[in-house]
């Protein structure tokens, strides 16, 4: 891969004979085109696919998200791209086809500067309405602070959809999340993570658990 100058008409994009033209960090870079083959994939090659594809759908759908929790990942490294890397290497389980994903080891932030959340319990409120209930930490770092946002996901397995919560400060000690009455009968992977008013600093995720969301509780 090399960087090139645009020329009169600008920077291009797409594929000129065996040359791939794009951005990349911002800068206009060529590549070789990807040769096409009839050699088959190796086993590696395809558990390697069959892994990325799953941690890849499961981001995908919760992507605004990643950028928030990652967003302290640094200038030069995207967070979507952190993000993959993290969950190939530690929340994969089973064996080639069957990969699931270890949700108690979902990372939707990146661990910087300010506490994680202290003693949260996840609560059925009522017949459309889950709880998230937490405490303030009694001996907390300095950058930990009450107006800390607090970002929690809840993710239907069965639908494969993300419902996204901003709706609550470290200081209020709980959320309410209203939850779609479709979601009846379906099971919510839930996780929550703070970041700092500023939005400079994070918190470690911490899975909430598991509930069968059922409108007749």
């Amino acid at each position: 891969m090399g960087t090139y100058k645009p020329g009169i008409f600008g920077p291009f994009n797409g594929t000129v004979g065996h040359v791939v033209a794009t951005k990349w960090k911002g800068k206009d870079v060529v590549k070789n085109s990807p040769q096409k083959t009839n050699k088959q994939a190796s086993l590696s090659q395809v558990d390697q696919r069959g892994r990325f594809k799953l941690v890849n759908d499961f981001l995908g759908r919760c992507s605004s998200l990643v950028a928030i929790g990652y967003q302290s990942a640094g200038k030069k490294r995207i967070p979507i791209n952190v993000a993959v890397t993290y969950h190939l290497e530690n929340a994969v389980t089973g064996v080639y086809p069957e990969y699931e994903l270890d949700y108690a080891k979902v990372k939707l932030s990146l661990h910087k500067a300010i506490d994680p959340v202290i003693r949260p319990e996840l609560l059925m409120e009522s017949k459309d309405v889950l709880k998230v209930i937490w405490e303030m930490p009694r001996m907390r770092s300095i950058t930990t602070k009450s107006d800390d946002l607090a970002y929690i996901m809840c993710y239907n397995s069965i639908k494969r959809k993300c419902l996204e919560f901003q709706v609550a400060r470290r200081s209020d000690l709980s959320a309410t999340l209203t939850i779609p009455g479709p979601y009846k009968g379906d099971e919510l992977h839930c996780w929550i993570f703070f970041v700092s008013a500023d939005g400079k600093c994070t918190s470690d995720t911490q899975y909430l658990g598991a509930v069968i969301w059922n409108l007749a509780s």
